[in-house]
């Protein structure tokens, strides 16, 4: 499977401007994911310019895309569902991922509002990458630690909690690179 890693445009920046936080966590879980040998692209979608739907729609024919992953916090909501439907739009059999604050802080209530197929509670760079390995061998994922996903009845269920990763050191550093963070931090300070 192929997996697109999708920062949505202006991230965490609210009605301050001067506040604006780069999202280390999903570069991380790049990271993580490129260290396995998962096939992973990525995409901030402040870099290119123009819109969504474009951006998006180029990426995911372009690269065969079969599962979006994104995430944030409680205050990009509407910025992650907007990832999550034009995903849909593109393709209807896409499967979406969330992760981040917003799903950490009320996994049920972000489920709703935002409509991802799975949630990642938590720390991500482990939980993903045992997602991914089920998925790219077919195998259920409703044994993997931290998540909370839809199942056939349309029911939220949630898998045991992930044990906090005690060793920081054994995960790779970020891929700011896969986020254009260079032209990140230029543009936004």
């Amino acid at each position: 499977m192929n997996y697109l890693l999708v920062m949505p445009k202006k991230l965490s920046q609210g009605a301050d401007t001067t506040s604006i936080i780069f999202p280390v966590g999903i570069a991380y879980v790049s990271a993580a994911l490129k260290k396995a040998g998962f096939s992973v692209f990525t995409l901030n979608l402040d870099f290119p310019g123009g819109d969504t739907y474009s951006i998006l729609q180029e990426m995911i024919t372009d690269n065969l895309i079969d599962v979006v992953c994104t995430g944030g916090l409680s205050l990009d909501c509407h910025k992650i569902k907007d990832v999550i439907d034009v995903s849909r739009k593109i393709n209807p059999a896409i499967l979406t991922v969330v992760g981040g604050g917003i799903i950490s802080s009320d996994p049920e209530t972000a489920m709703r509002v935002i409509g991802a197929d799975i949630g990642v509670i938590g720390e991500g760079e482990r939980t993903m990458c045992e997602l991914a390995h089920a998925l790219d061998h077919g195998k259920p994922y409703d044994t993997v630690d931290g998540l909370i996903y839809w199942n056939t009845g349309r029911e939220l269920v949630k898998t045991l909690p992930r044990t906090e990763i005690a060793d920081i050191d054994s995960i790779p550093f970020p891929d700011f690179e896969g986020f254009n963070y260079g032209q990140w931090v230029t543009f936004y300070n």
